[in-house]
């Protein structure tokens, strides 16, 4: 039971660091304006921009770190689907905290812009790769956690009770999160986030309360986060 307890505290604070990477991201920096040649985030306020770069990547090595000790609480009869998931989720870790430190070293790097239409250089030459590399493993770690909360679903399904809501409910949200390269789904890339964060929420809550349920005699499949059958 402590690895599950320490697996939701984890995620709890996955939650936490992503909701305030978001927020100091929004706050502190802003899209380059139209027409410009650099394709750059505009620091608003590099103090708020290191403070999201600092937030994503503890997020990421929170959700590393939750998904080694929620695979550790597994019972080995909870099957390859859990094991795919949790590695899925401990490989999206890995790659968001990446994204955070490419943060971290931009902020080190653009100058401080007053507004958003007052954007200019100089800029170093590293900085465009970088923001790339920023972009393109910031979504892929989003992707490859909705990835996990797919893998996850069917043994969540198999289990039963409360767990079929938790397993329809989070298909649903991993596959939302996957047309996050989708630059025309603007809408549904704020939802699927929220989404996300109810469901570490949830997981976490669930896991610190001690519901994980443990294979029944029978040979019923556990997952997690697992509810107890009313």
């Amino acid at each position: 039971m402590a690895a599950a307890r320490g697996a939701g505290l984890l995620l709890l604070l996955t939650a936490v660091a992503t909701a305030v990477a978001v927020a100091a991201r929004l706050a502190g920096s802003a899209e380059p304006p139209e027409g410009s040649p650099l394709y750059l985030p505009v620091v608003l306020d590099t103090g708020l921009y290191v403070l999201a770069g600092a937030a994503r990547a503890v997020s990421g090595l929170a959700l590393l770190a939750g998904a080694a000790l929620l695979r550790r609480a597994m019972p080995t009869a909870t099957g390859v689907a859990v094991a795919v998931a949790a590695a899925l989720l401990a490989i999206s870790g890995i790659v968001t905290a990446v994204s955070g430190a490419c943060m971290l070293a931009l902020a080190a790097g653009l100058p401080e812009t007053a507004a958003a239409a007052a954007y200019a250089g100089p800029v170093p030459g590293w900085a465009e790769p970088l923001n790339a590399a920023r972009s393109i493993t910031g979504k892929a770690g989003f992707t490859l956690a909705g990835l996990g909360l797919v893998a996850l679903a069917p043994a969540q399904w198999r289990t039963g009770g409360r767990l079929k809501i938790g397993a329809a409910a989070g298909a649903i949200i991993g596959v939302a999160m996957l047309f996050i390269w989708v630059d025309a789904a603007t809408v549904m890339h704020r939802v699927s986030g929220i989404a996300f964060l109810l469901w570490l929420i949830v997981a976490g809550l669930w896991l610190v309360a001690g519901r994980l349920r443990t294979p029944a005699a029978s040979g019923t499949t556990a997952a997690s986060p697992a509810y107890r059958r009313t």
